[in-house]
This record gives C-alpha cells, structure tokens and sequence, in this order.
C-alpha cells in the first residue's frame, strides 16, 4: 500500500520547499520556542515563591514558635545548682512525665531544694520539648506542668518554686 499525505516523503518535500509550507514551519517553531519560554517562566515562579514561602515559614517558626530562655533574677540568690546539674534535672523531669502518667513523685524531688534562679537553669535547660502524641505541640517545663498535673499537685509545686506558674 502507499502512503499518501505527509507521510509521502515526495509531498512532504514539496510542503516544505514552496513559500506556504515555509511559513508553516516557521509559525510552528515560533510557537515552540513561545511554549517553551512561558514554560521556563512559570517554572522560575514556582521556586521563586517556594523560596519566599520557605524562607517565610522558617523565620515564623523561629520568632513564634521558637523557644525564649528566661534570664537570672538578679534580685534573687545566684542559682545553687550548676548548669550540668540543671540539664541532669531536666532530663530527668521529662522522663518523669513522659508517656503514660504524671511521674509527679519524681518531678516534685528533682524540684526540691533547687531555688529560684536554680529553676530558671532547670527551665532553660528544658527547653520546648513535644510529647508522646505526634501531633502534639512542643511545650515549656511550665506548660508540660500545667498539662500533666491536677490543681492540688500544681499548689504543692507552686509552694516549692513559687511565681512560675
């Protein structure tokens, strides 16, 4: 069977030489070139706002979400306990409450004896920390207090450290 239309390489020829089939040609890559360049231009958008939206996100992150240390109450005693044992502190807090149940006990001693500016270290060592439930958000010391423990046990913590929380 022969092929007939363009797929002829005798009429595809003859297309392409007269000054019609020319013209043609030069619209059809006229409109490639278009096509391509408003391609390349929305695609420059895209990473520029993904940029700007990134940027964006990580400085609310920072300035909203982020953590404020407290400073040192410099009316109060100096801290009596060292920024090492204020770390051990908080580590052991978070465990104490960590998971299922309160771990007040522990809390409550790793609190007592520890003064004012002490607990500020104890405060500052701990940082934002999230919890068990993945969709929870990250909490100060004093939020996870307010989050894990009853009224009565907050004024038993309020007594040993008091004008936190």
């Amino acid at each position: 069977m022969k092929k007939q239309g363009l797929h002829n390489h005798a009429v595809l020829t003859a297309v392409t030489t007269s000054p019609q089939g020319q013209k043609a040609v030069q619209t059809s890559l006229e409109r490639a070139d278009k096509t391509v360049s408003i391609a390349t231009s929305i695609v420059k958008g895209v990473l520029k706002t993904g940029l700007f939206l990134g940027v964006g996100y990580f400085a609310y992150i920072k300035i909203f979400n982020g953590f404020s240390s407290l400073s040192v109450n410099k009316k109060e005693k100096p801290s009596n306990i060292s920024t090492g044992m204020a770390m051990n502190k908080a580590e052991a807090i978070f465990s104490a409450m960590y998971g299922l149940g309160s771990g007040f006990k522990s809390v409550k001693q790793n609190l007592l004896g520890v003064n004012h500016n002490g607990f500020i270290r104890i405060y500052n060592e701990f940082g934002k920390r999230k919890g068990i439930n993945p969709l929870s958000e990250k909490m100060t010391l004093t939020q996870w207090f307010i989050d894990q423990f009853s009224p009565a046990e907050l004024v038993e913590l309020r007594f040993i450290i008091p004008h936190f929380f």
